[in-house]
C-alpha cells in the first residue's frame, strides 16, 4: 500500500501543474478498508475498484484523442470513440496487478484494432489467457506512442494481444456496454451461452477457444516496470488457475464468495435469484423450506430431549403430541410423566406411584377412553389432574355420604384417621369407630379404654390409641382386638406419633445409615414426660387368639425404650423423624432429643413467651417449628439450637402446624390461616374467611380444608384464595377434618332442635370415574 500512496501524490502534483485532472478520484478521501478482518482476507468494499475501471477506460480514450491531434494513429482513436458509451458504463471490466511483469513487444495501433474487431465476431468479453497489469499497459501505451502520459507512473487498462511464446493473436477482449441499472459485475461467457436457449459449457467442451475471465479483488495502479508484492494472498491464491468450464468457474465463485462479509453474500445470492424463471424459483422455495424445517426434539440425544421436555406443562406436551408420531412416541414416555407428577405435587410418594400403575387395567377402564397403545403414566396423571379440578371448580359437587356417629355420651369426635378402606374416628366417651370409607358402614368398635380417646394413629393394620386412662393401647384393627396396653404414663396421654426406619446419613464406608431398626411409639402426656416404646406390628395375616392382651407395668415392659423426662409442664405436641424427637410444652420451651445418644436432651429451644402448642420438623433442612399462644412462630436449627426466624402476623394463639411438600400452613385462634415459605420465612398469603377460630385443617401442598364453627372451606395453596365452601348446612361444630387426594373426611356437629344435637362423618368423594358419574347421574 506504500507503493500506492506514493503514486497517488505524485500524480497529484503533476495533475495540479500540468493538465486537467485525468482521475478525479485521486485527491477524494478513501471510503474503503483494505484491512484483511480474518486469516480468509475478506474485503471491506468493492466500489472504489469500478470507479477505477471507468476511469482507466476514459483515460485511454483521451490518449488516443490527444494522440489522434498529435498525428497519432486514426483507427485506434475510432475503436475507441464507437466503444466510448460502453466503456463509461462497463461493470464488468477487471484487471488485475497480480500477473508477470514481463515486457511486450510493440504492436501498432492497427494490430490493436484487428484484435478488437476478432473479439466483436468470436463474442468474447474478457481475455482468457492472461490477465492484464498496469505495468503492461504502461509499456504497451509507451510503444504505441511516444507521447508520455500524465505523471510518471499513470496507470490504466490494456489489452494483452500477443501471447509469450507466440506472435499469433489468440485472444483479446473489449468493454461490453452495459445499462446504469444493470447487473452486479460478474464474468461473462460467450453471448452465445449467455442466451436462455443455450445450455452451459460441461466438462466435456473443454475444446471451445472461449474461455472465462477471472474477477480480480484489487484494481489499483502500479508502477511500471515493477513487481507488486500481493497484499491479499488468500485471494490471489484462488485466482491463480484460469477456469477453463463451468464446472471450474462455479467453485472459484464458490470459493470467492466466502470473503464477501453477511451483508453482500445476501445480496449476490439474491441478484443471482433474479435471474431464475418461476420453475426454478419453485423448486428452490420448496428446498429451502424443507431445509428450515429442524426437528429440535427428534434430533436431539434421548437424555437431552427428556430434559427439555420435563420444563414443559401437561398441556404443551400434550399439544406437541400431536405435532407428529414421531413426538408423539417421545412424549409418550413414562418417565416424563411420573416426573411430572412429582413436579405438580399429584403424587410425590414413589411407592404409592408404584403401586397405582400396578392396577394398570383398572385405571385405564375408569379413565381412558381407549385402552389400547396408551401410556399409564400418562393416564394416572390424567385422573389426579382432573380430580385436583374437581376439588377448585365451584360447580362440581362431590359424591357424598353422611355416616352418623354412635355415641351414648358426649359426642365430640376428638382425633381422625382415613384411607382408602377405613374411616377411624376417637371419640372423648371410650370407644374408637371404625368405618368403611365407601359404603361408610360401621366396621368395628374397638372398646376397652376407660376415659375419653385423645391421641390415635395407626400403620398398615396395627392402630394406636392414648386415652385420658393414662394408658396406651395397641390394636389389631382386622379382628378388633387390644394385643397390648403400655402403662407408664401418669396422666393423661395427650399426644403420640409413630417413627418408621428411615436413611439418616451415610457412614464412613459410604453405606445408608438407617435409624431407628424397627418402628418406634413416641407420647406424650399431662405429666411432663415422653416414653419411647417399640412398636408391636400386627400383620393382618396373624392367627387370631383370644387370650388377654400382653399388660403389665412400666418398670417391666419389654417394649419400653426410653423416658424422656426435663419438660416442667404437659407435653402438648411431639414430632420424631429418624433419630430426632421435637417436643413443645406448655412450659413455653422447644426440646430437642436424640435417640442415638440413649434420648439425651441436645438443646432446649427457649425464645417463646407462652405455651407452645404446635411443632413441626423438617429433617432435611435440619429445621424445626413451634407455634405458641404469643401468637408467633418461630424456627430453629435442632442440630446448634439456634433460631433461625420469628413468623410474625397472627395475633392469636397458634395452635395447629403443618409442613407438607416444602409449604408451612398455620392456623390460629384469630380465625385465619397463612401460608409461609419455610426457608425465608415469607409470608405467601393469609386466607381469610372464618368467623372464628380454626378448629382443625389439614393440607396437601396443593389445597388446604379447614374448620371452624360452621364452616369448612377450601382454599388455593398456589393461588393462596378462597376456592369454596365444601359444605352449607353444618349447623355446629367442624370437629376434626383429613383429606387425601379424593376424599374429604370431616367430623360435624348437628342440631336437631335447639337442644339436641348430633355428630356425622361426612365423606366428599371428588374420584369417581366419568362413565360411572354419567350413568349415577343418568339414574336419577
Amino acid at each position: 500500500m506504500s507503493d500506492d500512496n506514493e503514486l497517488v501524490k505524485a500524480d497529484s502534483v503533476t495533475v495540479s501543474t500540468n493538465l486537467p485532472p485525468v482521475f478525479p478520484l485521486l485527491l477524494a478521501v478513501p471510503k474503503y478498508d483494505y484491512r484483511l478482518f480474518n486469516a480468509n482476507g475478506k474485503l471491506a468494499d468493492v466500489w472504489l475498484q469500478k470507479e477505477y475501471q471507468k476511469l482507466s477506460i476514459k483515460s485511454v480514450s483521451r490518449e488516443n484523442r490527444k494522440r489522434n491531434r498529435t498525428g497519432g494513429e486514426q483507427d485506434t482513436e475510432e475503436v475507441f470513440d464507437q466503444d466510448r458509451e460502453s466503456t463509461e458504463s462497463c461493470d464488468d471490466m477487471i484487471i488485475s496487478d497480480t500477473d508477470s511483469n514481463s515486457q511486450l513487444s510493440a504492436a501498432p495501433s492497427s494490430s490493436i484494432t484487428s484484435i478488437v474487431a476478432a473479439a466483436r465476431e468470436n463474442g468474447l468479453v474478457h481475455p482468457p489467457k492472461r490477465r492484464l497489469t498496469s505495468s503492461t499497459f504502461t509499456e504497451a501505451i509507451n510503444l504505441s506512442n511516444p507521447v508520455p502520459l500524465v505523471g510518471t507512473n499513470s496507470s490504466s487498462i490494456v489489452y494483452e494481444a500477443m501471447n509469450n511464446s507466440s506472435s499469433t493473436v489468440t485472444t483479446t477482449a473489449v468493454a461490453v456496454s452495459q445499462p446504469q441499472h444493470s447487473q452486479p459485475q460478474r464474468p461473462r461467457t460467450p453471448n452465445a451461452i449467455n442466451s436462455p436457449s443455450h445450455t452451459p459449457i460441461s466438462d466435456y467442451e473443454e475444446d471451445q477457444p472461449q474461455q472465462l475471465p477471472l474477477p480480480s479483488p484489487s484494481a489499483s495502479p502500479v508502477q511500471s516496470g515493477e513487481t507488486k508484492i500481493s497484499t491479499f494472498d488468500p485471494i490471489e491464491n484462488q485466482l491463480k488457475h484460469i477456469p477453463a468450464t463451468q464446472v471450474e468457474l462455479l467453485e472459484l465463485m464458490v470459493n470467492l464468495s466466502g470473503y464477501f462479509n453477511e451483508r453482500n453474500q445476501n445480496h449476490l445470492i439474491f441478484r443471482l435469484l433474479q435471474n431464475l424463471n418461476r420453475s426454478s424459483l419453485s423448486t428452490f422455495n420448496e428446498l429451502i423450506h424443507n431445509n428450515l424445517r429442524r426437528d429440535l426434539i427428534s434430533n436431539l440425544p434421548l437424555e437431552i430431549t427428556l430434559k427439555i421436555l420435563s420444563f414443559l406443562d401437561h398441556k404443551t406436551l400434550l399439544s406437541l403430541s400431536r405435532v407428529c408420531k414421531n413426538w408423539c412416541k417421545i412424549i409418550n414416555n413414562t418417565s416424563i410423566w411420573i416426573n411430572l407428577l412429582k413436579r405438580d405435587k399429584l403424587i410425590t410418594s414413589d411407592e404409592v406411584i408404584h403401586k397405582e400403575l400396578e392396577n394398570s387395567e383398572e385405571l385405564l377402564e375408569e379413565w381412558s377412553e381407549n385402552s389400547h397403545d396408551v401410556n399409564v403414566a400418562q393416564v394416572l396423571y390424567k385422573k389426579r389432574c382432573i380430580i385436583v379440578n374437581r376439588w377448585m371448580d365451584p360447580n362440581y359437587e362431590p359424591l357424598r355420604k353422611s355416616v352418623p356417629v354412635k355415641s351414648d355420651g358426649s359426642k365430640v369426635v376428638t382425633c381422625l384417621q382415613h384411607d382408602d378402606e377405613k374411616i377411624i374416628t376417637g371419640v372423648d366417651n371410650k370407644s374408637v369407630f371404625i368405618y368403611s370409607t365407601r359404603t361408610g358402614k360401621l366396621l368395628r368398635e374397638l372398646e376397652g379404654h376407660e376415659g375419653g380417646v385423645w391421641a390415635l394413629k395407626y400403620t398398615g393394620n396395627t392402630l394406636v390409641t392414648g386415652s385420658t386412662d393414662r394408658t396406651v393401647r395397641i390394636w389389631n384393627m382386622k379382628s378388633g382386638r387390644c394385643t397390648h396396653v403400655f402403662r407408664g404414663h401418669t396422666s393423661t396421654i395427650r399426644c403420640l406419633d409413630i417413627m418408621h426406619p428411615v436413611v439418616i446419613g451415610k457412614d464412613i464406608n459410604g453405606a445408608d445409615i438407617i435409624f431407628p431398626e424397627y418402628p418406634l411409639l413416641v407420647t406424650g402426656a399431662r405429666d411432663h414426660n415422653i416414653h419411647v416404646w417399640r412398636l408391636p406390628i400386627n400383620n393382618e395375616d396373624d392367627p387370631e387368639i383370644d387370650e388377654r392382651p400382653f399388660d403389665c407395668n412400666d418398670s417391666e415392659n419389654p417394649y419400653l425404650i426410653a423416658v424422656l423426662s426435663g419438660h416442667t409442664h404437659s407435653v402438648r405436641s411431639v414430632s420424631g423423624y429418624g433419630n430426632i424427637i421435637i417436643s413443645g410444652s406448655y412450659d413455653s420451651t422447644v426440646r430437642v432429643w436424640d435417640l442415638m445418644e440413649n434420648g439425651i436432651c441436645k438443646h432446649v429451644l427457649t425464645g417463646h413467651h407462652d405455651k407452645v402448642y404446635s411443632t413441626a420438623l423438617d429433617f432435611n433442612s435440619r429445621t424445626c417449628f413451634s407455634g405458641s399462644m404469643d401468637s408467633n412462630i418461630n424456627i430453629w436449627n435442632f442440630d446448634t439450637g439456634k433460631l433461625l426466624n420469628t413468623l410474625e402476623g397472627h395475633t392469636m394463639l397458634v395452635g395447629l402446624l403443618d409442613l407438607v411438600e416444602g409449604v408451612l400452613v398455620s392456623a390460629a385462634a384469630d380465625a385465619s390461616l397463612r401460608i409461609w415459605d419455610p426457608k425465608t420465612g415469607k409470608c405467601f398469603s393469609k386466607l381469610e374467611g372464618h368467623t372464628g377460630a380454626i378448629t382443625c385443617f389439614e393440607h396437601d401442598g396443593l389445597k388446604v380444608v379447614s374448620g371452624s364453627d360452621k364452616m369448612l372451606k377450601l382454599w388455593d395453596v398456589k393461588e393462596g384464595r378462597f376456592s369454596r365452601d365444601l359444605l352449607n348446612d353444618v349447623a355446629g361444630a367442624i370437629w376434626q377434618v383429613r383429606i387425601d387426594y379424593k376424599r374429604c373426611v370431616a367430623a360435624v356437629q348437628r342440631y336437631r332442635n335447639d337442644e339436641e344435637n348430633e355428630t356425622f362423618i361426612e365423606i366428599l368423594d371428588f374420584s369417581e370415574p366419568p362413565r360411572k358419574r354419567f350413568e349415577r347421574l343418568q339414574e336419577q
